[in-house]
């Protein structure tokens, strides 16, 4: 049986952003292009450690996620690149508040990096950093990515730089995020000791989130013996530029399909410098008849990724490689200062090759000829649309005007699209799509209730085929009213799940095992909760947490009173008889405040 190099150990992305035991996190800053909001609600539950092995959580847990993360967290993104899922969890407006849009012009400048970049504290010992950079969203995509995990700690020790940069890094995303503290995270960064994974030397920070401000793209000091790009997006200029790093026969290129043949259909041959081209996603029929054929005898080859997202570039130097990692495709306007980008360099040693050539192996070799005879894809209709979404989300800056319950969508200008026959629609995120009215500024939305309230808007693009839809963060005037917290979460958890959460905070606890996940449908429209057998809150339950932990009472109180005041005035499912029996139930807190405060 054939043998396959090995590959480089897989990271879960959120295990590894997860606190350690008894540490919580003081900071968070992200930075991604596009995201989806059931990835933003995965991200904040693995930074309170509840993450579940499907990337999901319970209810309360979500609830305690965003009360102990809200002013904590920070995920900026292009602006109009959040997925609108065909089922949006009504709960999911809430998370509007850790979302900062970058407003980059797409059609000539693009917010690329993927970083996280996290600040961990503990009452046993000094505060410890993570610096997370790659390919990879913050989505749900299950592509082939890459990224590299720093560790950063107050204390010199073997290994460990101090990373020239890190502290304007930090600092310019603390000031996009529309922080206060940018120059104390400049300053904390700057003095924290940084270490690369086993096997490889960290070297330097490429920072190009300012415009105007290029990667270093050139090859590292030193002779070249080899080079291996990978990247799923290509542009000629920059292919036939690294088309000259590295001596002739020793040049590996992985992309995209679509790109190779893309590559293969310019005038003047970019890929001819390569002595070896392998694509991912589908290739070519005869190539892929060729692929199965060559596989036969292996009936235990894996299959291929979905498609390749990753991108980094290695300049080979003898026993060792020098590689580049993050979020910069092989273009023009990645490296040129176009686009905001973020690169990590690093040194590896002769291990890293064989993990390398694991990715590699998992491609398919094709060859400038079978590419030149593939015609390139028709994606004329969704470039339009594509066009379209980027003139809108570049002219109109849309703005949420609220009066009580009632909201307005006002564009500050009028909202332009690339082809005068594509048709707008907006609406709220929790509600249904109107068409934009020819020629006007405001589109009524109507009447919104307090929980389903939030900053998103949904917005579709669409031609006579087919069309585009995303979310928008934008801005609300008045703001949206501070209770809107509690009556999301006291309307999607109902009175189950505050029985329990309740509970599991007096008792220091977890969230029980089989709790209802956050994203789930708590049967609005079914009258009564009965059925789900839930736990009530008991005296006892009261007593018994103070004699363990008399500080956990206090730590519950601040959200008891409000939250029975927001399940009693937006749960419609509550029978007369459970809105009773909650209401005893805050007689029993008052007389437990007042006996136990005392």
């Amino acid at each position: 049986m054939k043998e396959h190099p090995p590959s480089w150990p897989g990271q879960s992305y959120l295990d590894e952003l997860r606190p350690e035991r008894g540490e919580t996190v003081r900071l968070a800053l992200i930075a991604t292009y596009s995201v989806d909001l059931s990835a933003i609600a995965a991200m904040l539950l693995a930074l309170i450690g509840r993450n579940d092995e499907k990337g999901s959580g319970a209810a309360i847990d979500f609830a305690e996620a965003v009360d102990q993360l809200r002013d904590r967290v920070r995920i900026i993104i292009q602006r109009g690149r959040i997925t609108r899922p065909a089922a949006l969890p009504r709960v999911a407006g809430i998370l509007d508040q850790f979302v900062i849009e970058q407003t980059h012009d797409e059609r000539v400048r693009s917010w690329h990096p993927k970083i996280a970049l996290v600040a961990y504290e503990s009452p046993k010992g000094p505060a410890r950093w993570r610096l997370w950079v790659g390919s990879r969203n913050l989505t749900r995509s299950q592509d082939l990515e890459v990224g590299v995990l720093l560790d950063g700690y107050q204390k010199r020790g073997k290994g460990r730089i101090k990373l020239e940069g890190i502290g304007n890094l930090g600092a310019n995303l603390a000031r996009i995020a529309r922080r206060s503290d940018a120059s104390v995270i400049k300053e904390e960064l700057g003095a924290i000791w940084w270490e690369a994974p086993d096997g490889f030397r960290l070297r330097a920070i490429l920072d190009g989130l300012d415009e105007g401000v290029g990667l270093a793209a050139e090859p590292p000091a030193g002779e070249i013996d080899g080079l291996t790009i990978v990247s799923p997006f290509l542009t000629s200029d920059f292919i036939r530029k690294a088309g000259h790093w590295g001596p002739k026969g020793s040049r590996t290129l992985v992309s995209s399909m679509p790109a190779l043949v893309e590559m293969a259909n310019k005038a003047g041959n970019p890929l001819a410098a390569f002595s070896r081209v392998l694509a991912f996603a589908a290739p070519d029929e005869k190539i892929e008849k060729k692929v199965q054929s060559s596989r036969s005898e292996d009936d235990e080859a894996e299959p291929q990724p979905l498609a390749l997202h990753a991108k980094l570039v290695a300049f080979h130097q003898g026993g060792t490689t020098i590689v580049r990692v993050g979020s910069a495709n092989a273009t023009d306007r990645a490296w040129s200062g176009e686009n905001s980008e973020v690169m990590v360099e690093l040194k590896a040693d002769a291990a890293f090759n064989p993990n390398l050539a694991f990715l590699i192996g998992k491609a398919t070799p094709v060859t400038i000829e079978e590419l030149a005879r593939v015609n390139p894809a028709d994606n004329s209709v969704a470039d339009a649309l594509e066009g379209s979404r980027k003139a809108l989300i570049s002219s109109w800056d849309p703005i949420l005007r609220r009066d009580g319950d009632r909201f307005v969508l006002e564009a500050r200008s009028l909202p332009l699209l690339a082809d005068v026959n594509h048709r707008l629609a907006a609406g709220h995120a929790n509600s249904g799509l109107l068409e934009w009215p020819k020629n006007d500024l405001r589109l009524d939305l109507g009447t919104i209730p307090l929980p389903i309230q939030s900053a998103f808007i949904q917005v579709r693009v669409s031609s006579a085929e087919t069309s585009v839809r995303w979310i928008q963060c934008v801005e609300v005037d008045p703001p949206l009213e501070e209770k809107r917290d509690l009556a999301a979460l006291a309307s999607h958890m109902g009175l189950r799940a505050f029985h329990d959460w309740m509970r599991a905070m007096l008792g220091g606890e977890t969230v029980p095992s089989g709790d209802i996940a956050w994203d789930e449908d708590m049967g609005a429209g079914t009258k009564g909760h009965e059925t789900l057998g839930y736990s009530r809150l008991t005296l006892e339950d009261i007593l018994t947490a103070w004699a363990r932990d008399k500080t956990a009472f206090k730590r519950v109180d601040k959200h008891f009173a409000p939250y029975v005041e927001a399940l009693l005035d937006h749960d419609a499912n509550l029978t007369t008889s459970e809105k009773r029996d909650l209401n005893e139930l805050s007689q029993i807190w008052a007389i437990a405040r007042r006996q136990l405060a005392s």
